[in-house]
């Protein structure tokens, strides 16, 4: 009985250890991955559970039309910021990654550094890349995990839900946000949903 006690008491210590590597690991990864770059600045006005209300300034950035690889855009954009511009200058990786859908079509764009103003930002050389900018202005934004291309319909329903219930009217195109790369499991993954705001007049 000793024994059978003992070897319990063993493979549970065993497996709080396995469980608490696994989560420093996936922690110190999510550092490594994510936190070494910029992310696009902004303001949080309201903060509820996963849903916050943001305040944006216009974001410089480039972007392009994604075919059904969205591995091909991603590289497209590389390519651009790997000093694949007229200029030739090699351009620092933001977070995050931002793509949205319009009349069939979905976008893929990549934030400039905060620090690039407008004059400076260089020209690409491929046609299929183009300079835009995400406009200033209130989002409400939903946060995720999950391995996910889109938001699940439950979190679009739900940001639209809050949306409504706080005086607030859409004004544009949702957008879907990515801070994570590719080999980040799931559960540690950072997604978001921002729907552009205004206030309403009631």
């Amino acid at each position: 009985m000793q024994f059978k006690h003992t070897y319990k008491h063993f493979v549970m210590v065993k497996l709080i250890i396995i469980i608490c590597v696994g989560l420093s690991s996936a922690c110190a990864l999510t550092k490594l991955t994510r936190g070494g770059y910029e992310e696009a600045q902004h303001q949080v006005l309201i903060k509820e559970n996963s849903i916050e209300l943001r305040r944006y300034s216009e974001l410089q950035m480039v972007a392009t039309d994604m075919s059904d690889n969205q591995d091909s855009g991603f590289m497209r954009l590389f390519r651009y910021i790997d000093s694949g511009n007229n200029k030739q200058q090699k351009i620092a990786m933001t977070t995050p990654v931002f793509t949205s859908k319009r009349n069939g079509k979905t976008t893929m764009a990549f934030v400039l550094p905060a620090d690039m103003k407008p004059i400076d930002v260089p020209e690409p050389n491929q046609n299929t890349v183009r300079r835009t900018t995400l406009p200033a202005g209130m989002y409400a934004v939903y946060r995720y995990s999950g391995r996910h291309r889109t938001s699940p319909p439950q979190i679009k329903s739900q940001l639209r839900k809050w949306i409504e219930e706080n005086n607030l009217l859409e004004k544009g195109n949702p957008t879907e946000a990515f801070y994570d790369p590719p080999w980040m499991p799931g559960i540690f993954r950072r997604n978001e949903l921002l729907i552009p705001v205004t206030q309403s007049e009631k």
